[in-house]
């Protein structure tokens, strides 16, 4: 059996065991938070030797550094992550200190969501600058569906019932699989897109998506905004949908279902854009009481 010493020892075997089955997007970013920040610290160090004092120090260098609070957890993550996996394997018998008090606390959580004039303002962009209409309609089908990113691009025709207007979500985030209702604005984008006999065919063409990064650049709409929860990204489509759904009165738990949450938690960091409808519970109460 397999038996490790180092630090470096355990990494190179979660390397091959784990990393090397992930995206190659996730290889390059572990091996260079691992190869920068990690491996000249601690990765000579016999694993036995290392204390809950050695993961502080790392991570105050880190942070002298000007990592962010976000880019510091990722790392220490990594670190847990490796130590974690060598003595679940049964390769290293060394007991593994606790990292409790040691994980920065940190909100990442994008805030932004678009006006209806700034969409149309975006919308009106991605027109002028995409002769093909792809972008345009993307962005369009995203905030009336809440699609994820990755769920738009993997839609295809069989997943879709023009006739019951829904779409059947599959292999999401969350490893749950949902029907998505499609309101008329979908439908109209997505009909023009099936092809009969071609049922396994992807809708969306996800290429050139610098054609949305420009669009919203030419827009103006992340001009003067240096706080990246504030800016407007792709993903702020979905904020919109979301946004626009609990300011219209649609309850918290259905905009989860809609989203895809898996818990109601995710979903609560709207519940601020509907104070009424917290007004409008409590007053039920007291209508009750003076009947």
């Amino acid at each position: 059996m397999v038996k490790i010493q180092t630090l470096q020892d355990a990494w190179d075997l979660y390397e091959m065991a784990i990393l090397a089955s992930s995206k190659k997007r996730s290889q390059v970013t572990e091996t260079g938070r691992w190869n920068h920040y990690i491996f000249p610290e601690l990765g000579h160090k016999l694993i036995k030797n290392i204390t809950s004092f050695d993961y502080l120090m790392l991570r105050r260098k880190l942070e002298k550094q000007n990592l962010s609070p976000q880019s510091v957890h990722h790392c220490l993550s990594l670190l847990r992550r490796v130590l974690l996996k060598s003595t679940e394997w049964g390769i290293c018998n060394d007991s593994i200190p606790s990292f409790k008090g040691i994980m920065p606390k940190f909100d990442n959580k994008r805030q932004r969501y678009l006006t209806k004039e700034e969409l149309d303002n975006l919308l009106y962009t991605l027109k002028i600058i995409d002769e093909t209409n792809n972008w345009h309609d993307i962005t369009a089908f995203a905030v009336n569906t809440g699609l994820r990113r990755g769920e738009i691009f993997n839609l295809k025709s069989i997943d879709v019932n023009l006739t019951d207007k829904f779409a059947s979500v599959v292999d999401t985030k969350s490893g749950k699989n949902r029907i998505v209702p499609l309101n008329d604005f979908a439908i109209d984008i997505i009909s023009k897109k099936i092809i009969p006999k071609k049922t396994n065919r992807k809708l969306f063409e996800n290429k050139s998506p610098k054609i949305f990064i420009n669009a919203v650049k030419r827009s103006g709409l992340n001009n003067g905004i240096t706080d990246l929860r504030q800016k407007v990204v792709f993903h702020t489509l979905r904020h919109t949908f979301a946004s626009w759904l609990v300011q219209d009165g649609i309850p918290i738990a259905l905009v989860g279902q809609l989203l895809g949450h898996s818990n109601i938690s995710m979903t609560m960091r709207y519940a601020h854009l509907a104070p009424s409808q917290a007004q409008h519970a409590v007053g039920l109460i007291a209508d009750r009481l003076a009947a």
